[in-house]
């Protein structure tokens, strides 16, 4: 028995950057490097408690079937669907670790993401260490962001852990496993392609790949078509200047050539135009909503980043303490991110200026998306840093990318001023369209 009442106590994390952050800023700096099993650990003390903060790397038990199971030939397909498949700890050093440093704690703080897949890692881990300390006590921190005040917060206010959240992730991969192994099996016997050549079939690849034959089908059988347009320039004095625009015949697209040619002719004939409708009204345009994964990983797509490139970068970001999580389907800002705070975070950015100005408004109402989740906010910047900070090239564009969209979401709505105008010429109808930004809002 320990003479002192100091708390021995053990902090997991997802990966090892995350170990990193936390024992930084959970040390004051102070942490130092040791090497369990060949693992990093980070070691402090907090008062009379030692603290130690080891890193995962992501998943380190998978499901599989036993040995027994992976004949091809012989396994009747319905007991692998039924089988109970066994847990594999895939990364044996990081295992070991666990079990080596439970056994001198007294408490284990699971810190991996808070989200399903986060949950059932920590849960993964847990297990590990619960063969070495059955009875050790558990708590969970959740945060959002990897910054001093979301982390010192989640620290401070302690959960339990959500095992059904876990238990959902792990039905998951059950899941997977039975559908891709007796799919793939079962495919790949009926064509008679085996070894290398077997037939892959996936809950996720199999549809997604369906998608793309379907879509492929309809390009091959796709029969062009020719049409015409008809199309007019005007012009017009105004005030003293001659001004050109070009407009479209009414009618769209002719897909018969004479009628094209018709009604290009009629127009030709008349000398002028004749403005037979006029309108005219100033439109409201809102701000786009916060980015979710899905919104963040296409305006990504459209600077030239691929989905999987992006996402690498940002759960980079994210562990550096720049972003907040990046894996999110929510839309909307919770009432408890102080938006005139993160705008004031970004004073020390190339982004000041903007963020002054904003933070200036009387009140803030920021945009809103269509989906609202209480597991993680948007994503949006939570510390304002500079190329130095932010050294590569492709993690300062997509750091950038968040802190725009961030900067229009709380930005007011611009102001346009649209026009549609209806001319006759030679009583062939064409149309204009005017637009002009009066207010730049959160265009700017």
């Amino acid at each position: 028995m320990r003479a002192n009442l100091s708390v021995r106590r053990l902090i997991v994390t997802e990966k090892f950057n995350a170990s990193v952050r936390i024992a930084t800023i959970l040390s004051g700096g102070k942490s130092k490097r040791a090497y369990v099993e060949g693992t990093p650990v980070f070691e402090f003390t907090q008062g009379d408690d030692r603290v130690q903060v080891v890193g995962l790397r992501g998943h380190i038990i998978n499901l599989d079937y036993p040995d027994a199971l992976n004949d091809w030939a012989r396994v009747d397909l319905k007991e692998l669907v039924w089988a109970e498949p066994q847990k594999v700890v895939t990364a044996g050093k990081i295992g070991a670790a666990l079990k080596s440093l439970a056994a001198q704690a007294d408490e284990v703080i699971i810190a991996t993401d808070f989200d399903r897949e986060g949950e059932l890692i920590g849960v993964e881990a847990l297990a590990l260490i619960r063969e070495a300390r059955p009875e050790i006590r558990v708590r969970r921190a959740r945060f959002s962001a990897l910054t001093k005040w979301d982390i010192e917060g989640a620290f401070a206010n302690l959960v339990d852990v959500d095992y059904p959240l876990a238990w959902s992730a792990e039905s998951r991969q059950s899941v997977d496993l039975a559908w891709g192994a007796v799919l793939t099996r079962f495919i790949s016997i009926a064509s008679k392609q085996l070894g290398r050549d077997f037939l892959s079939v996936g809950r996720v690849q199999s549809p997604t790949l369906a998608l793309i034959v379907d879509r492929e089908r309809e390009i091959e059988n796709f029969v062009p078509q020719d049409f015409w347009t008809v199309h007019a320039k005007f012009r017009k004095d105004v005030a003293g200047a001659s001004v050109e625009f070009e407009t479209s015949h009414e009618h769209g697209p002719f897909w018969a050539r004479g009628e094209a040619e018709t009604a290009m002719a009629q127009a030709e004939s008349a000398p002028q135009g004749r403005v037979r409708e006029y309108l005219q009204n100033e439109r409201e345009e809102r701000p786009p909503p916060p980015f979710n994964t899905t919104m963040f990983a296409a305006e990504a797509n459209r600077i030239g980043f691929g989905a999987a490139q992006a996402m690498r970068i940002a759960e980079d970001l994210y562990q550096s303490g720049f972003i907040s999580y990046p894996r999110t389907d929510n839309t909307v800002y919770p009432s408890t991110i102080n938006l005139r705070s993160v705008l004031e975070k970004l004073h020390e950015s190339p982004f000041a200026a903007e963020a002054r100005e904003l933070a200036g408004q009387e009140r803030i109402v920021p945009s809103r998306g269509r989906t609202e989740a209480t597991d993680h906010p948007p994503i949006y910047p939570v510390q304002g840093v500079g190329r130095d900070k932010v050294k590569r090239e492709d993690h300062w564009r997509i750091y950038e990318l968040v802190v725009r969209r961030f900067l229009a979401t709380v930005a007011p709505n611009a102001v346009a001023e649209v026009a549609e105008a209806k001319i006759d010429l030679g009583g062939q109808v064409f149309l204009a369209e005017g637009y002009r930004i009066k207010e730049l809002g959160w265009r700017k």
